[in-house]
């Protein structure tokens, strides 16, 4: 018998990490299987097949051997708008709130930047995906990926032989290609990840956790495109949908690859692998973005969890019995209902006649033959007897009366208020409902902060991929921040320099100042603010950044108009009465400027006001500190009134106008001067050249012997 071939350094790794796949997945099999069946049941599926195939597409659902009560579609669309109703909006802000230019240009780069990547995809959609997976199976979880435009160059590889020289340098993390490519813009997203299709290390809780995965389904193009011609063509198409037996046509094959993405902790690395390739992993990436927690994954929404391992337990485990026992009671009250008809017998000498009474129209009269013998009888009580339904009647409301116990125990188990199911008491007071609501959603607060931790945690792993793979174009265009670099600041300072050296050299010499330089005044206005140099330092700086900026939302719960407008109300009625203080106190006390500009801050940070207050607060109360004291009541002011300094400031102004009109006066007497000067100098020099040009010639002076 031949020996078996050693395997390789690539297989070996690979089958590592298939077997790592199948601990992981046999690990959460059985909640996969209890998801499977709650999945059904919330689709109102008859039968137990876990194919995912529906069996019940041919059952009459009206049939009363079929019917369900919806318990638990009814209680998951109550918590859905209870736990998020609204997408989160981004709140960036400096950790301290300490004056920090480049803190705050940077914090408000990253909050512009990340309203826009919420707006550019539908972000919300992901988020009600994850969250209706919490409600109905405990787990939710997204996958946030950095996607880069490029623009290739030209001289990139074309035919198939060059492509798979480079296949090693196939990856989803395009700047790895470096000058190959050209960034166009980017951006980051985030996807879904079906409950069955994630999975991690098992672990006790997430600390613990080593890996992440998650599967991925590709056709032979996708293949191709991501791994290179000679893996794309040799990994096995493994994957089919359900319930589609026929092979098609290579074109229109609905066959995919599943292939698993694993991110490795302890490594730092990222690995592609299909169980149908043992002979090596697919890629091996070292880490692509850099996150301060590795996983490309925040932690997943989790519901109720036990302490020895840390899969999740669906509400609906808690209360199924409850649930049977109301299908049961439903199915039996459907069957009851449907014995409620008029049913019984009568005599067969009168079946024509009876049958014209019960077919005939309204308003009509029935011949009866033997009329008198039907009076003798009774009438028509005397020939008909009628089955007795007053006692299907009572076992209706003996089974309406249990159902209603087995709803409340069911609402008992669940939390569920009937203030949030939108039921109350007309006979109970306001101050009732309003304790009941409050104790009613403590356990829906949880599931809440859950989620606004979740959304959080996202947008916060959006933030550091912006800070760390954004170029400064692309932060540009999708902010419309107004900042200088640092060589246009530079240019700037160099210009007025020179205007000053030049200025300060014309009045030293007498003659008038030089034109200023032409510098655009939206730059000089932003020359007191940080660079993106500045700014771009800080946010590549991943230390720094964690330091000094932090990253929150807003709530992620619908907010109740009415409270909205109380708390406005409120916000408008204590801000004026504290800026009637303020002009009170500040010109007097300028120093308590500070002091009120923050009592105005942290007002409206209480009241959840806004977050883009703070510039305006400091303005206002940095010009009420330079404000004239106003003097005492009942006292005549001390100083100019408005009039005297509108007059003083018209003299001023005139004086610098007539000094102005003097120095050019002067200025132009010293040119007139120095040009009689020059002029004078000139004709003596010709009178010295004629009289030396005239001695050349005669060196005897005329009249001498």
């Amino acid at each position: 018998m031949a020996e078996d071939k050693p395997q390789t350094d690539e297989q070996k790794l690979a089958g590592y990490w298939i077997d790592q796949l199948n601990i992981s997945e046999k690990w959460q099999r059985n909640w996969v299987s209890r998801s499977k069946r709650i999945i059904r049941r919330y689709k109102n599926a008859v039968g137990d097949d876990l194919t995912g195939v529906d069996s019940s597409d041919n059952v009459l659902l009206n049939d009363a051997g079929n019917r369900r009560f919806a318990i638990l579609w009814s209680n998951i669309e109550t918590l859905k708008p209870a736990v998020y109703g609204r997408t989160p909006t981004p709140v960036v802000s400096r950790r301290y709130r300490d004056p920090d230019p480049v803190g705050k240009y940077a914090s408000e780069l990253l909050e512009r930047a990340l309203k826009f990547g919420i707006d550019a995809y539908d972000f919300d959609d992901r988020m009600q995906l994850s969250r209706d997976d919490y409600l109905l199976l405990a787990r939710g979880q997204v996958w946030v990926r950095y996607i880069p435009h490029v623009n290739k160059a030209v001289g990139a590889p074309q035919d198939e032989e060059a492509a798979e020289a480079e296949e090693g340098q196939i990856t989803n993390n395009r700047e790895a290609d470096g000058a190959a490519e050209e960034v166009l813009y980017q951006e980051v997203v985030c996807d879904h990840v079906a409950y069955n299709d994630w999975g991690m290390q098992p672990c006790r809780n997430w600390a613990e956790t080593g890996y992440v995965w998650r599967r991925a389904y590709l056709t032979r193009p996708e293949l191709i495109e991501r791994f290179g011609p000679r893996l794309g063509r040799a990994i096995p198409l493994d994957w089919k949908p359900q319930g589609d037996e026929n092979r098609r046509s290579e074109t229109n094959d609905p066959h995919k690859a599943c292939v698993y993405e694993i991110w490795d902790k302890p490594t730092g690395k990222v690995f592609w692998v299909s169980k149908g390739y043992p002979d090596g992993v697919l890629d091996e990436r070292p880490d692509p973005l850099g996150l301060k927690n590795f996983f490309p994954c925040p932690r997943p929404l989790m519901g109720t969890t036990p302490q020895d391992a840390y899969l999740p337990i669906a509400d609906f485990i808690y209360y199924q019995d409850q649930a049977d026992e109301l299908d049961e009671l439903t199915q039996r009250i459907g069957r009851l209902t449907d014995a409620l008809r008029m049913v019984g017998v009568y005599a067969e000498e009168y079946g024509m006649e009876l049958s014209n009474v019960f077919s005939g129209n309204q308003n009509t009269l029935i011949p009866v033959k033997a009329f008198s013998t039907l009076q003798d009888k009774g009438g028509l009580k005397g020939v008909i007897e009628w089955l007795p339904i007053d006692m299907v009647m009572t076992t209706l409301q003996g089974c309406f009366e249990t159902r209603k116990q087995i709803l409340n125990d069911i609402y008992q188990i669940t939390g569920l208020s009937d203030i949030i199911r939108g039921e109350s008491d007309p006979s109970e007071t306001a101050t009732a409902q309003r304790l009941k609501g409050q104790w009613g959603s403590l356990r829906v607060r949880d599931r809440q902060k859950e989620m606004a931790r979740f959304a959080r945690d996202v947008l916060d792993m959006k933030g550091e991929i912006i800070a760390a793979k954004f170029t400064v174009d692309t932060l540009k265009a999708m902010t419309d921040v107004k900042l200088l670099t640092a060589q246009e600041k530079a240019f700037i300072q160099q210009q007025q320099a020179l205007y000053q050296q030049a200025v300060a050299s014309s009045q030293q010499s007498g003659m008038p100042p030089p034109p200023q330089p032409q510098i655009d005044p939206q730059a000089l206005e932003l020359m007191s603010r940080p660079t993106w140099d500045d700014v771009m330092a800080l946010m590549r700086d991943k230390a720094r950044l964690l330091f000094r900026i932090d990253i929150e939302t807003n709530s992620t719960i619908e907010p109740d108009e009415s409270e909205a407008k109380a708390s406005f109300s409120e916000w408008v009625s204590a801000s004026s009465q504290l800026m009637q203080v303020a002009s009170t106190i500040i010109p007097g006390a300028p120093q308590t400027a500070p002091l009120f500009a923050e009592f105005f801050k942290e007002g409206a940070r209480v009241f959840n006001v806004s977050t883009t207050m703070e510039d305006v607060v400091e303005r206002v109360f940095g010009e009420l500190a330079q404000m004239p004291p106003a003097p005492p009541e009942g006292q005549a002011p001390t100083g100019p009134t408005q009039e005297e300094l509108q007059l003083q400031a018209q003299e001023q102004q005139s004086a610098q106008a007539l000094e102005s009109q003097g120095q050019q006066i002067e200025v132009m007497r010293l040119q007139q001067e120095a040009q009689y000067d020059a002029a004078d100098l000139q004709l003596r020099a010709n009178e010295q050249r004629l009289k030396a040009e005239a001695l050349r010639r005669d060196p005897t002076p005329q009249g001498t012997a």
